[in-house]
């Protein structure tokens, strides 16, 4: 996250030489940032996602999901960089008022405004980033983000990995001895879970009976919803082939 506040303190510098033909009045009113109704309150919490500029990549795939508990989860990508691998940090954050949420980090300032059922990532100053890169910094919702007690459940079953896909729906568990996997139109497989056939930063392979699951650790966005996840997962059943999105519970 450090190196994203980096390319948010870029973009001001950017946005001071774009608007350096304003009055400050006009300045002052191109920064201002949306405040609710009286009496109003707007909705922060949710799971909302973007593509973030990079000064050094294509750019940086990004989803933070807020949670009624005020805790949050960060996925962070940048693509065309290194085998493009997924990071997701957790934590907590405040309300700093009805429009307005903070990711509380330890050497970070990250916050962010809600407006017209988006999220806007702000600068560290707590202002709307100006200039041609300002829409690159709108966040748009996306459904499916609060799956915390699905994977608590399957925790509780001893599950240490779960994955799933669409057209066909399909689901995986892998626990630390066995592999299931089922579809709802019948096909399943229950088989021991073998040492991984290739281990590496970027690449897990499992080759168990029937069944051979490969898993890299790169952002996978559902096709049906959008939200992501940071595991890309592809399956070889017989002489079928599934693919989606994965995660380990922790």
């Amino acid at each position: 996250m450090r190196g994203l506040l980096f390319f948010i303190t870029l973009t001001m510098a950017f946005a001071a030489c774009n608007n350096n033909n304003k009055t400050a009045r006009e300045q002052q009113d191109s920064i201002r940032i949306h405040q609710t109704a009286p009496g109003q309150t707007t909705k922060l919490a949710g799971t909302y996602q973007g593509t973030l500029p990079c000064a050094d990549c294509p750019g940086i795939d990004y989803q933070i999901s807020l949670y009624d508990d005020h805790t949050y989860s960060e996925l962070t990508a940048y693509q065309g960089r290194g085998e493009n691998i997924a990071t997701v940090e957790t934590g907590t954050w405040r309300a700093v008022n009805d429009s307005i949420a903070m990711l509380e980090k330890k050497n970070d300032s990250v916050s962010f405004v809600a407006a017209e059922n988006k999220l806007i990532l702000l600068d560290k100053a707590g202002k709307r980033i100006e200039g041609m890169l300002a829409s690159n910094y709108i966040l748009k919702p996306v459904e499916g983000g609060d799956r915390r007690q699905l994977l608590a459940d399957k925790k509780t079953q001893g599950v240490t990995f779960y994955a799933n896909g669409n057209e066909p729906f399909w689901q995986l568990e892998l626990d630390k001895k066995n592999i299931r996997f089922k579809t709802p139109g019948g096909d399943s497989i229950y088989t021991p879970l073998p040492a991984p056939a290739l281990n590496t930063d970027s690449l897990k392979v499992y080759k168990g009976k029937g069944i051979t699951i490969h898993i890299r650790p790169t952002a996978c966005a559902d096709d049906m919803t959008g939200y992501m996840r940071p595991n890309t997962v592809q399956l070889q059943v017989g002489d079928k082939t599934y693919s989606g999105c994965g995660e380990f519970i922790k």
